[in-house]
C-alpha cells in the first residue's frame, strides 16, 4: 500500500508583538505576522523581509521577531539556507525568548527532511507546556508522523488522540488513525474513519480505494468486483495498478479465471509491478483454461519461497509438464512440491511422483530416487501406492551404481522386508568391492561382512566370502585367504568367474606354505576351468611349471612354460626365461644359449637383463669367454642399475683373464672394487686382482694398488674379517636374533670397510625388526641403502621406503622411493615406487620440493599413470596456492579428460568454476552435465559441481531451476559431515 506522505503547511509559531521602530516597519511585520499566522508563508516572508529592509533603531524585541519569522517561514518554504538560518539566529540572538520556539522549528525541519530520529529527538527536547494550544496542535501532529513514519503505531495514537475533531489537523490525525487500524487489521475502525474520510477534501479520493482494500481483506470478493470497476475508472495513474489487482485477485477467488486475465492484462499495463503472487494467478489461470503451455512460464516464476504459494504452484507446473512430455522439468516440479507442509495432499502425491520419475529417469545423479522412495515409505506407510513404491525401490537399489549413497540411504530404513535386505546385501558387497579398488581394506572388509552377514542371497554370500580372501591374500594372511577361498568354493557355482580365480588363488597360497604339490593341484584345476589365454592363466602356466621345476620334473616344467609364452600375454617374458633356464639345467646348453639370445635380442619384458647376465655367465660356464665378453659387455652397458651388476664386473674380469688380457681384467676387477668397495664381490674381485699382480711376479705393484685404494692389503687382516662376519652371521641364521645384533654391531665397528659390510647391515636391519626396534632398524636400512649396486640395495630400499612412509617420514620415505624406483626392474615395481614417491613429497608439504617431484615424474617414462596424475594434480593445487591460475588450469584442464580418479573430479570442478568466474554460463552448464553423464565415482565434486550450477541459474533469475538443481543435491547426495547438504538446504534457504 502506497504510503500518503502529507506536506504541513500550517503550522504557526507563538510571537510576542513588539513595537517596530517606524510606522511602515511596524505595518510591514504587523501583515507578516498575520500572514504568517495563516499559513501564507511566501507573502508572510515578502512583509518580513520590507520591514527587515526599513528596520532601523535598537528595538531588539521588534528585531528578534523579524529574523525569527523570517526563519520560520524558510523552514515552512523547504529553502536549502533555512538550517543555515536558524543556526545564524541562534548565533545572533543567544538565550533568546524564541528559543522553545527555534526547538520547534529546527525539530520542524528535520522532520520535513525525513530526518525522522533526529526529529523525534529534537521535538523531545520542546517544552510542550510552553507552547500555545494550537503550537501544541502542530507538536502533536508532527510526533504523531514522525513515529507513524517510524512504525511506531502506539506512540503515534498518543500524539493523534490528542487532536481536536475541530482541528485543522483533524482530517490528517484521522487518516493516519485510520491507516494504522487498516495496517493493523482492525477492519471494522478502519472502515468507520475511512468512512468518515470520504467527505474530506484532502482525504475523500482515497477513503473509497481502502475501504475497498478492507472488503477485500475480509473475503467480501463479490464487494470487491461490484464497486472496483467504477473506482478504476475515476482512478489516477498511480491508483490504478493497485485497484487492477485486488480486482484481477478477486475475479480469481470467485473462480472467474478469464476474467481475471483481463484485470491481469490491464494491471501490467497500468504499470503493476509482476511478482510471484502476480504470476500465480496468471499460471493457475491459465492452467485451469487448459492454456497448458501458456500456464509453464508463469508458474515457473511463481517458485521461488519454501512456501505454500510455491507447493500450489509447482504440483500444477508438473502437470503441465507431463501434458507436454517433458518429464524431468515435472520431476523438478514434483520435487519442490513435495517438500512443503503446507497441503498434505499435495505433498504425498507430489513425492511419490517425484520418486516415480526419478526412478524412471535412470535414478538420479545422487541416488535421488532411493532416498526418495525410501522417504516416501516412510512417511505414508500405510498409503495405497506403498507397495508400488516399495517394487519401486527396491528396482532402484538394484540399478543403482553409486553405492556409497545407495547404501546410506537404505540403511535408514528401519524395518526392512526381505527384498530390501537382499538389495543391502547387494549393496554392501559392491561397496565393499570398490573399497577394496581403492586399497582401503579396513573398509572393504567391513563391508562384505556386513553383506555376508545379511544372509539373503546365496550368491552374494559365496562372493563376500571370496572378496575376504582377496583381502586376506593381499594382507599376507594366508591361512584366512585360503579357509575363504575353500568356503567360497564350497558354496558357489562352478560357472562363476571366481570359481576358477579361489583356484588359482589356493594355489598361491599353497605356495607360501611350501605345499608344491597342492599347488600344482589347485593351478591344474584352474587351468582346466578358466581356458581363456589371458593374463591369468599365462600365469597359471608359469607357477605350474614352477611346482614341475621344483619337483625336478624338468621337462613338465618345460612344457608349461612354453604353453604359457604362446598365450602371447605379460607372463611370456618370465615363461621364456625359464625355460631358457630349465634347458640348462638338462644339459641343453645349446638351446639355453639360443633361447637367451632370443630374449636379448627381443629386448623386452622384466627379464632381458636376467636374460643377458644369464647368457654371460653360461658362456663362462662353456669356456666361450669371447662370447662371454660381448655379452657381459653390453649387460654392463645396459644395466647399470641392476643388482647383479657388480657381479657381472666380476665375471667378466674373469673372462677377459681367461682371454690372457689382464690389462682389462684387471680393469673390471678394480670397477668392483670402486663402485661395491663393502661387497663380498669387491672381496672376490681383490682376490683375481691379488692373483694378477701375483702371476706377472709383482708383489709390490699388488701392495701398491692397495694403499693406493684404501682396501685391506693384510691378508690375515681380510681372513679375519671373513671369519668375523661368518660368525656373526652363524648366530643370523641360527635365530639367535639379539646375539647376532650384537656381534653384527661388533663386526661393523671392527670392520667398517669391511668386505661383507652390505650383509652384516642387511642382517643387522631384520635383526632389529626381528626385535622390535623399529629406529635402529631404519639406521641400519639408511646406511644399507647408502651403499649403491649391492645386492641388497632393491630390498632395502623397499624396507626403508615403507618404514619411513609408515612413520610419515615423508622427506625420508619419498628420497627411499625414488631411489627404489631406479633400483627395481619390472615396471609394476617402478610405477609403485614413483606413486609413492609422488605421496611422500605430496607428504612433505614443500611446495618447491612438489613442483620439482612433479616435474621429475613427467620426464620419468616408467613412472605410471597413477603417479604421473597425482604428481600433475598436486603441482597445480601449489601453482594455484601461488596464484598462478592459468598455469594451474592448464593442468587442471589436462586431467579433467578422466574423471573416475579423484584428481581428476576434483580438476573437472576446477575447470567448470573457472568458467564460471569468467562468466561462460553456459559453457560452465555443459561440462557440468557432461559431467554428471560420466558418473564419476566421486559424488563429491560432482555435487559441488551442481551446486555451481544453481547459483548460475540464480544469476540468471531463474529461480525454479536454481530450486530444482539444489534440490536435487538436498534429496539425493548422501555422505553425511561433508557439508554439501547443508550447502544446498541453505542455499534453498537463500531463495525464500
Amino acid at each position: 500500500m502506497k504510503k500518503i506522505v502529507i506536506l504541513f503547511y500550517v503550522f504557526c509559531l507563538a510571537v510576542l508583538p513588539v513595537a517596530a521602530s517606524t510606522p511602515a516597519v511596524q505595518e510591514h511585520l504587523s501583515r507578516g505576522r498575520a500572514f504568517y499566522e495563516r499559513g501564507r508563508w511566501t507573502d508572510a516572508r515578502y512583509e518580513l523581509l520590507k520591514a527587515r529592509e526599513g528596520f532601523a533603531g535598537d528595538d531588539r524585541m521588534a528585531e528578534q521577531e523579524i529574523d525569527y519569522l523570517l526563519a520560520a517561514c524558510g523552514v515552512e518554504l523547504g529553502r536549502e539556507d533555512a538550517g543555515r538560518s536558524l543556526a545564524e539566529f541562534r548565533k545572533r540572538y543567544p538565550g533568546s525568548v524564541y528559543e522553545n520556539d527555534l526547538r520547534f522549528a529546527e525539530a520542524s525541519l528535520l522532520c520535513s527532511r525525513g530526518e525522522y530520529a533526529w526529529a523525534r529527538e529534537a521535538f523531545e527536547g520542546v517544552d510542550y507546556r510552553a507552547l500555545d494550544a494550537r503550537g501544541r496542535e502542530r507538536y502533536d501532529i508532527r510526533m504523531g508522523y514522525v513515529a507513524f513514519a517510524d512504525g511506531d503505531y502506539d506512540a503515534a495514537l498518543r500524539y493523534l488522540d490528542r487532536i481536536s475533531p475541530r482541528s485543522e489537523y483533524a482530517d490528517h490525525a484521522l487518516y493516519y488513525k485510520a491507516y494504522i487500524a487498516y495496517a493493523r487489521g482492525d477492519y471494522a475502525v478502519a472502515r468507520r474513519d475511512f468512512g468518515t474520510l470520504r467527505t474530506s477534501q484532502a482525504y475523500g479520493p482515497l477513503a473509497p480505494y481502502y475501504l475497498l482494500q478492507i472488503e477485500f481483506r475480509q473475503g467480501n470478493y463479490a464487494y470487491v468486483t461490484e464497486h472496483g470497476e467504477e473506482l478504476v475508472k475515476r482512478a489516477v495513474a498511480e491508483q490504478r495498478a493497485p485497484l487492477e489487482r485486488v480486482l484481477a485477485e478477486s475475479w480469481f477467488r470467485q473462480g472467474d479465471f478469464n476474467r481475471t486475465l483481463a484485470c491481469l492484462d490491464a494491471y501490467a499495463q497500468a504499470g503493476g509491478e509482476t511478482g510471484r503472487d502476480e504470476n500465480y494467478l496468471k499460471g493457475f489461470s491459465l492452467y485451469r483454461t487448459a492454456r497448458y503451455d501458456e500456464a509453464q512460464e508463469p508458474l515457473r516464476l511463481a517458485c521461488g519461497a519454501d512456501d505454500a504459494l510455491t507447493q500450489n504452484a509447482s504440483y500444477h507446473l508438473a502437470d503441465c509438464y507431463l501434458r507436454a512430455g517433458d518429464k524431468r522439468q515435472a520431476m523438478h516440479a514434483f520435487a519442490m512440491a513435495s517438500s512443503g507442509p503446507f497441503d498434505a495432499a499435495i505433498a504425498e502425491d507430489a513425492l511419490f511422483n517425484y520418486g516415480k520419475l526419478q526412478y524412471e529417469l535412470g535414478g538420479g545423479v545422487f541416488n535421488e530416487a532411493i532416498n526418495v522412495l525410501g522417504r516416501y515409505l516412510e512417511k505414508y506407510p500405510g498409503s495405497e501406492r506403498s507397495q508400488t513404491a516399495r517394487e519401486l525401490l527396491v528396482a532402484a537399489y538394484y540399478n543403482s551404481r553409486n553405492y556409497d549413497a545407495a547404501y546410506e540411504a537404505i540403511r535408514q530404513v528401519r524395518s526392512p522386508d526381505a527384498e530390501i535386505r537382499a538389495a543391502m546385501q547387494k549393496i554392501a558387497y559392491f561397496r565393499g568391492l570398490e573399497a577394496f579398488g581403492r586399497g582401503e581394506m579396513s573398509d572393504a572388509q567391513r563391508y562384505l561382512a556386513e553383506s555376508a552377514s545379511v544372509g539373503v542371497s546365496p550368491r552374494y554370500g559365496a562372493l563376500a566370502a571370496f572378496w575376504q580372501g582377496e583381502i586376506a591374500f593381499a594382507q599376507g594372511d594366508m591361512q584366512t585367504a585360503a579357509g575363504k577361498y575353500a568356503d567360497y568354493l564350497r558354496r558357489a557355482p562352478r560357472s562363476e568367474r571366481e570359481y576358477a580365480l579361489a583356484s588359482y588363488n589356493l594355489g598361491y597360497c599353497a605356495l607360501e606354505r611350501g605345499d608344491t604339490k597342492g599347488a600344482a593341484d589347485r593351478f591344474t584345476q584352474f587351468l582346466a576351468l578358466h581356458t581363456a589365454p589371458d593374463d591369468y592363466r599365462a600365469d597359471a602356466l608359469n607357477r605350474l611349471g614352477d611346482t614341475h621345476y621344483a619337483e625336478r620334473r624338468f621337462e613338465q616344467a618345460i612344457r608349461n612354460y612354453e604353453a604359457a609364452a604362446a598365450t602371447g600375454r605379460l607372463g611370456r617374458h618370465y615363461a621364456a626365461y625359464k625355460r631358457a633356464v630349465t634347458l640348462g639345467v638338462l644339459g641343453r646348453t645349446q638351446q639355453k644359449i639360443d633361447a637367451l639370445k632370443e630374449i636379448v635380442r627381443a629386448g623386452e619384458g622384466d627379464y632381458a637383463d636376467d636374460a643377458a647376465y644369464e647368457l654371460g655367465r653360461t658362456y663362462i660356464g662353456q669356456e666361450q669367454y669371447r662370447s662371454a665378453v660381448e655379452t657381459l659387455e653390453g649387460y654392463i652397458a645396459a644395466y647399470p642399475r641392476s643388482p647383479d651388476y657388480a657381479a657381472a664386473l666380476s665375471d667378466l674380469g674373469l673372462a677377459y683373464l681367461n682371454l690372457g688380457d689382464r690389462r682389462k681384467s684387471l680393469a673390471c676387477y678394480d670397477r668392483v672394487v670402486a663402485e661395491a668397495p663393502k661387497s663380498s664381490q669387491a672381496r672376490d674381485a681383490l682376490q683375481g686382482i691379488r692373483d694378477i699382480y701375483v702371476g706377472d711376479g709383482n708383489v709390490d705393484g699388488y701392495f701398491a694398488y692397495a694403499e693406493r685404494t684404501g682396501v685391506e692389503s693384510d691378508l690375515s687382516q681380510m681372513a679375519r674379517d671373513s671369519l668375523s662376519f661368518a660368525a656373526a652371521q652363524r648366530l643370523y641364521l641360527s635365530g639367535r636374533t639379539e646375539d647376532a645384533a650384537r656381534s653384527l654391531r661388533g663386526y661393523l665397528k671392527s670392520y667398517p670397510d669391511g668386505f661383507y659390510t652390505a650383509d652384516a647391515l642387511y642382517y643387522l636391519s631384520d635383526s632389529y625388526l626381528k626385535t622390535g626396534e623399529r629406529e635402529p632398524a631404519i639406521e641400519a636400512l639408511t646406511e644399507l641403502a647408502s651403499h649403491e649396486n649391492t645386492k641388497y640395495t632393491a630390498a632395502a630400499l623397499r624396507k626403508l621406503a615403507g618404514m619411513t612412509y609408515e612413520d610419515k617420514r615423508w622427506a625420508e620415505a619419498a628420497s627411499a622411493y625414488r631411489r627404489l624406483a631406479d633400483a627395481v626392474q619390472p615396471r609394476s615395481e617402478k610405477e609403485e615406487a614413483m606413486t609413492r614417491y609422488v605421496r611422500a613429497t605430496v607428504g612433505t608439504g614443500d611446495a618447491g620440493a612438489v613442483v620439482r617431484m612433479a616435474d621429475d615424474v613427467a620426464g620419468y617414462e616408467a613412472a605410471g599413470q597413477t603417479a604421473w596424475r597425482e604428481a600433475q594434480f598436486a603441482k597445480a593445487n601449489v601453482l594455484l596456492t601461488r596464484g598462478e591460475k592459468a598455469a594451474a588450469l592448464d593442468l587442471f584442464r589436462i586431467l579433467s579428460a578422466d574423471v573416475s580418479h579423484p584428481e581428476g573430479a576434483e580438476s573437472m570442478y576446477r575447470v567448470i568454476a573457472a568458467a564460471a568466474e569468467r562468466g561462460e554460463q553456459e559453457r560452465a552448464e555443459k561440462m557440468i552435465y557432461a559431467f554428471a553423464d560420466k558418473n564419476p565415482p566421486q559424488a563429491y565434486w560432482l555435487a559441488r559441481s551442481f551446486i555451481l550450477l544453481g547459483d548460475i541459474y540464480v544469476q540468471r533469475g531463474d529461480k525454479f531451476q536454481a530450486r530444482a538443481t539444489y534440490q536435487s543435491v538436498a534429496d539425493g547426495y548422501g555422505p553425511a559431515g561433508d557439508g554439501i547438504v547443508e550447502e544446498a538446504r541453505a542455499k534453498i534457504e537463500q531463495l525464500n
